[in-house]
């Protein structure tokens, strides 16, 4: 689940209009010269998986979507799968949204090569307590239980953050934390339960706690991607991505303007989604977890204080910088195999000359 912005009635014309224009993103060559010759051509096909996320869904119903296929000639079948990656690997997906910290760990189990072609969210977990505890940092919580949803994910930039600042391993089977695997919707809630000690939380996943008062966040708060950025780079504004575009190699090869359209089109999304936070979340509530009046201002607040949707789709060499310092670093600690190759990041837009 990402992607937290929208739009109010105007600028959703005015991304229709641009979409039906072809402004929004280049047009595919091919396109053009059917066009000239009066042709009847097949749009390109991209199927894109991704986890159920707002902005696509205000792509669709805005029709912004429909308006810009017919546009490109480009049909865009997206699904939710439980894995997405497992899509991907199975040659059932050609574009997928995975978190790229992970992309390592799958590059040797599949006769496809994942590249690393946009980016569209930085980490937005935190390590999360009772009201009542007295822990402020992960040395608090050392032999503590803790729940994690998985072992990749978040769990491994948590585990170059404790390295960082604690000199301590955090991941499953680790001697210094008693790491739990649990599903998301559950990870919070064995919290409060008092069945573990402490949590890495989605705020999407634990609002009704985060809002009544009865989880408290620590690190002033702060996500992941903030200490992280912060505390370990020394630059806050050197988020590290979480949630990216991954595209099979071979595919890329064959469908580069496909490719380079798609992330024109979500890129015009996230420069127009970005001026009504609040209206999302009341307009989208599902993929937000929220039910209540109180528990949509604190998501509301939540994301305007600590917005993990980065600006642009479009990858830069200090986001490729970043990407290759933390794989050096969970090479080092063993998050990754010595033997393992750092995926390959393919540049778009305005840095890619």
């Amino acid at each position: 689940m990402v992607g937290r912005v929208t739009l109010g009635a105007p600028l959703i014309v005015a991304a229709v209009l641009l979409a039906s224009c072809g402004s929004a993103t280049p047009t595919p060559p091919g396109t053009i010269s059917a066009a000239a010759d009066g042709q009847q051509a097949e749009p390109v096909r991209i199927r894109l998986a991704l986890a159920p996320d707002p902005v696509w869904q205000w792509l669709q119903d805005s029709g912004t979507t429909g308006a810009w296929e017919a546009a490109h000639l480009i049909q865009i079948d997206a699904s939710s799968p439980f894995d997405p990656f497992s899509a991907f690997a199975g040659g059932h997906a050609d574009v997928v949204v995975i978190n790229a910290l992970e992309v390592s760990q799958f590059v040797e189990q599949s006769e496809r090569e994942p590249v690393i072609i946009g980016k569209f969210t930085t980490d937005r977990s935190f390590l999360a307590v009772r009201r009542t505890s007295r822990a402020e940092t992960l040395e608090d919580l050392v032999e503590a239980r803790i729940t994690v949803d998985s072992s990749l994910g978040p769990t491994l930039l948590w585990g170059l953050i404790a390295d960082a600042l604690h000199d301590l391993d955090f991941r499953v089977g680790s001697p210094d934390f008693d790491l739990v695997v649990v599903e998301t919707a559950s990870v919070a809630d064995l919290v409060m339960r008092g069945d573990v000690d402490a949590c890495i939380c989605l705020p999407d996943f634990s609002v009704a706690d985060l809002a009544g008062g009865r989880l408290r966040p620590l690190y002033e708060g702060r996500s992941a991607a903030e200490i992280y950025a912060a505390d370990v780079l020394g630059d806050p504004g050197a988020l590290p991505v979480a949630d990216a575009f991954i595209a099979d190699k071979q595919w890329l090869h064959q469908n580069r303007d496909a490719a380079a359209a798609l992330l024109g089109l979500w890129d015009q999304a996230l420069r127009d989604l970005t001026s009504d936070k609040g209206r999302l979340v009341a307009d989208y509530p599902h993929l937000f977890s929220v039910q209540t009046g109180e528990e949509i201002d604190w998501m509301t607040d939540h994301a305007d204080d600590h917005d993990w949707v980065l600006p642009s789709v479009y990858l830069t060499e200090e986001d490729a910088v970043i990407q290759t310092d933390a794989f050096a670093r969970m090479q080092r600690i063993g998050l990754v195999a010595d033997d393992t190759d750092q995926p390959d990041m393919e540049m778009f837009g305005p840095e890619a000359g």
